[in-house]
């Protein structure tokens, strides 16, 4: 049987009061963008409690992987319309559960039928009781009402009768945009393209800023961030890219500065041209992703050291997350393979062996007297190369 519907359920977006209409309307401009080019044929329904993605004869898979990846979207129903005469939606069901079942194995099994249109003949336990017995009189299966490994759902709507086996969690949250623009600050390690993800299910669309120093740092480098770019951008259509010459900046600091402070005296600087940066581009806040207490730049009196730099707010999703749920959410973004490529950013560059842990205002400004440091600002906000990337 081939899918004709993908239904796709609210999440948070129920919680928005009187603004759950701009809400849907967001989510739904979203979703009409990403259909464009991956299923034209491809159509989307908005409905009071839910939306439809009507097939038109599209391949599911990749309908299916937008739907998934798109904030402010609960689960995905992957559905076949079948005509409301009980023998057709008994066979479809049949049917379904036959192509899930492989060689001698018996997941447990229930039926999850929904009756919203009442003026249909048979309720919802009737359906229930009735699908049960035709699946269960040809397959010998366990029924497990609460956790069952496979699930027959049924649903007789006003608008047509759908019935699936295939219900997937998509990544919840909030609509891309809905919470404003902010600028990441992205690099080719593991946490910043979370930390930008993260954002996103929050209803923050992106644009990133990636620092560049060649030639301590190779191309190889670059692309890596921009191949990260390119997953973030699939939630939101494509993603601005920034690409500063951090070079000079990082050679001065060298020159002139005690070497214990280098890394904090580099994120410093970092925030500064992020936050011009995020000025010329209207974003509202930066987000970074540090981990309290991960690496030297990244312990509470550091962090201080860089928040009161900017003019804007820096939003750290991951301050609290273990390394490793940072990699587990990573793994399913879909970054983590291209976050360890063997090539190094420019934060790894003329790091002391004992850095500064818990750094002092008036010992940090000190370093920086010694530094131009608002021509060096202006000279990288100048240089910066503005990349457009797409989903790939």
């Amino acid at each position: 049987m081939t899918p004709s519907t993908l239904i796709l359920r609210f999440g948070e977006l129920w919680l928005k009061g009187g603004n759950r209409r701009d809400f849907i309307a967001a989510l739904a401009r979203r979703l009409r963008a990403g259909l464009r080019p991956i299923a034209p044929q491809a159509s989307l329904v908005v409905r009071h409690d839910r939306m439809e993605i009507e097939l038109g004869g599209a391949e599911v898979a990749a309908p299916l992987a937008l739907a998934r990846s798109t904030p402010g979207l609960a689960r995905v129903v992957v559905a076949h319309r079948v005509e409301r005469d009980l023998e057709a939606i008994t066979s479809a069901g049949v049917a379904l559960v036959a192509a899930q079942l492989h060689g001698a194995a018996r997941p447990s099994f229930r039926v999850a039928s929904r009756r919203s249109d009442k003026s249909y003949s048979h309720t919802s336990p009737e359906l229930n009781r009735h699908l049960a017995e035709a699946v269960l009189g040809v397959y010998d299966l366990p029924v497990d009402l609460r956790r069952a490994e496979l699930t027959l759902g049924c649903e007789i709507a006003t608008h047509g009768c759908f019935v699936w086996v295939e219900d997937h969690a998509a990544v919840g949250g909030l609509p891309v945009g809905t919470a404003g623009k902010v600028m990441l600050l992205l690099s080719g390690g593991i946490d910043s393209p979370v930390a930008g993800h993260l954002a996103q299910r929050r209803g923050c669309e992106l644009e990133a800023i990636y620092f560049h120093s060649p030639p301590f740092v190779p191309e190889e480098t670059r692309q890596k961030v921009s191949d990260l770019g390119s997953i973030l951008s699939v939630p939101q259509g494509k993603l601005i890219l920034h690409s500063v010459h951090f070079t000079a900046i990082q050679k001065a600091i060298r020159d002139h500065c005690d070497s214990q402070h280098t890394v904090l005296l580099y994120r410093r600087f970092m925030v500064r041209i992020a936050d011009k940066i995020a000025t010329q581009r209207r974003c509202q806040a930066l987000v970074t992703g540090e981990n309290l207490g991960q690496v030297a730049s990244q312990t509470i009196e550091n962090i201080n050291l860089v928040d009161r730099l900017g003019e804007r707010l820096i939003l750290r999703p991951l301050l609290t997350y273990d390394k490793s749920q940072v990699i587990e959410l990573a793994r399913a973004l879909g970054t983590y393979a291209i976050s360890i490529r063997p090539f190094d950013d420019c934060c790894t560059l003329f790091v002391p062996k004992n850095p500064t842990t818990r750094g002092r205002l008036r010992v940090i400004e000190a370093q920086e007297r010694r530094l131009d440091g608002d021509a060096l600002v202006a000279e990288a906000v100048a240089q910066t190369e503005r990349i457009e990337l797409q989903p790939r």
